[in-house]
């Protein structure tokens, strides 16, 4: 858990950090050491830091609760913000106590190196009065050293290009709930430019059958998805189409006929695939709207139209019957539509073997197949092996089958955006390394009380989280020896840079210095730029900015 605690009032006359109550034994909690300082940090997965602490209870304690955090204090020791921490309940009460914490470390934090003129990283401790969350004693800055945070690892980002893109079928009827979308300044905007912002190209879009019919209340039926896509055909965004072939959820655990389909022969079903796919893409097309993929049904990891359509109860000759009615239709509009079949747990190759062989042997059409398409949602304690299992799994089965490989749809907890940018960092590395062709995260916009799903990437205020930031592209730039052109006259030093920049210029010549965002809007001008004259950007997001100096331009990366 990440614990946002603002600076804490300190000891004043004590060089340690120790309390008494009432004249019994003082309660005390020191940071003995950190099993890695300087910590390394990996672009792609972070780092951790292991603390070693020890902590004296009061007398009569009944055991106590524990905070360790990391925190950004400034040259005067003050608080300016919180990165990471872990709270201990009900720790056993005795003297002298030895414990460690390990606490993650996300490489969307800044170096060390980089912070700003006197900050620094530490590490805090409280001890909480027994049985309650009244603070007794702490350790801080006074009597424990600064930790130093790094990354001398040398990897680069592959420079792969992916489609990048979120499943926001959910924004109609938030937006109908009055929800509405803000970046990260507070000002409102429209969800599809703000996505965009965030360098994604694609959203994904899910349709029922007739969503009247069950807890779905209408919505995503065809008509809402057109209008969603044409908000993001407006923006450029590349659509992909999630058939869902019910009247409500599709998943591993519900594949329910819809209810005008139930009692239907299985070539009627057939038929029932092809026709409503087809309306699909009609309507769509009556908009001048051509999705670049189709889904044909969603996580069919047992197959689709249970029973009938049930693999593993002999129904996988109907499965691909009903696979083979929905590629038929797709192709027929547009061959060049990229069609997907779409299973859950992309770590798991024995399941994407078991479904993909028991299709093709089946009579599955495999040449009207262009994508097989995976989800993943890992959690804290298994991600990174997840990830690397997915990795695996997609490069065999692009060997095997010779097919794209996407995954469709990923989640992380909501409650650690830190390590959820992290994931997403990781798993799109991952499928650019495997050759995959991209990366979707699903409803990263769930968030208050909207729903119960947990997954979401986005902050209580309507705002993107820290976790979206893994979709800009800082790394696919090469800025090698961080300079610029041979045959330019100048260079930026450091090129990726955190809070500052300068120009260091070949020449002497009168040069006006100008920066933008991806978006084009100006954000600095300086009329007569001096050599080595420093620039402040400390309030930058991350991501990829212009730099133009006279007529001459260049990208750099703000971390």
């Amino acid at each position: 858990m990440i614990l946002k605690i603002s600076n804490l009032c300190k000891p004043t006359l004590l060089l340690l950090s120790i309390i008494l109550k009432f004249g019994v034994t003082a309660q005390t909690i020191e940071i003995i050491s950190f099993v890695n300082n300087p910590v390394e940090i990996n672009p792609f997965i972070g780092g951790n830091v292991v603390v070693n602490f020890k902590y004296t209870s009061e007398a009569g304690s009944n055991g106590n609760n524990i905070f360790i955090g990391l925190e950004v204090l400034d040259s005067n020791n003050n608080y300016k913000s919180s990165i990471s921490g872990k709270t201990l309940v009900n720790q056993l009460a005795g003297n002298n106590i030895q414990s460690s914490v390990e606490l993650f470390i996300s490489s969307y934090n800044t170096l060390s190196e980089n912070l700003s003129h006197g900050d620094y990283y530490q590490v805090k401790a409280i001890l909480y009065e027994s049985g309650t969350w009244v603070e007794n004693a702490w350790s801080g800055h006074w009597n424990t050293n600064p930790l130093i945070i790094q990354d001398t690892s040398g990897i680069s980002y592959s420079t792969n290009t992916i489609s990048k893109g979120a499943d926001v079928s959910w924004m109609t009827e938030m937006e109908s709930n009055g929800y509405s979308w803000k970046d990260n300044n507070g000002n409102n905007k429209d969800l599809m430019p703000l996505l965009a912002d965030y360098e994604l190209n694609a959203i994904r879009l899910r349709v029922w059958v007739n969503p009247n019919n069950s807890g779905a209340n209408g919505w995503c039926d065809i008509d809402d998805l057109v209008n969603k896509s044409k908000l993001a055909d407006a923006e450029n965004l590349d659509i992909m189409i999630c058939i869902h072939f019910s009247d409500w959820w599709a998943d591993p655990s519900n594949q329910t006929k819809p209810a005008a389909w139930v009692g239907l022969s299985v070539s009627q079903l057939e038929t029932a695939v092809y026709n409503h796919t087809l309306d699909i893409l009609n309507a769509l097309g009556n908009e001048n709207i051509i999705p670049k993929w189709v889904q044909i049904g969603n996580e069919t990891n047992d197959g689709m139209l249970w029973p009938t359509g049930k693999a593993s109860t002999g129904g996988f000759n109907n499965y691909a019957k009903f696979i083979n009615a929905g590629t038929s239709a797709v192709k027929n509009y547009d061959s060049n539509i990229q069609t997907i079949i779409h299973l859950s747990n992309g770590y798991d190759n024995g399941l994407f073997l078991w479904n993909i062989e028991g299709l093709l042997n089946n009579g599955v059409i495999s040449n009207r197949i262009d994508v097989i398409g995976m989800s993943l949602y890992p959690d804290e304690s298994n991600w990174i092996s997840l990830v690397d299992d997915t990795y695996y799994n997609m490069i065999d089965l692009h060997s095997r089958y010779n097919k794209n490989i996407m995954v469709v749809e990923v989640g992380f907890s909501n409650h650690r955006p830190d390590i959820s940018y992290q994931f997403l960092t990781y798993i799109i590395e991952k499928t650019r390394q495997a050759n995959g062709t991209g990366v979707f995260y699903w409803e990263p916009i769930a968030h208050g009380n909207f729903t119960t799903y947990t997954k979401g990437a986005w902050d209580i205020d309507g705002s993107p989280s820290i976790a979206m930031d893994a979709f800009i592209d800082l790394g696919i730039q090469n800025f090698e020896d961080n300079n610029f052109p041979i045959n330019e006259n100048f260079k930026i030093i450091p090129n990726p840079t955190n809070n500052f920049l300068k120009i260091e210029l070949n020449s002497e010549d009168n040069y006006s210095l100008l920066i933008f965002n991806i978006l084009g809007e100006k954000l600095i001008e300086i009329s007569n730029y001096k050599d080595m004259q420093k620039i402040d950007i400390s309030n930058f997001k991350k991501g990829v900015y212009l730099l133009k100096l006279n007529n001459s331009e260049y990208k750099f990366i703000k971390l």
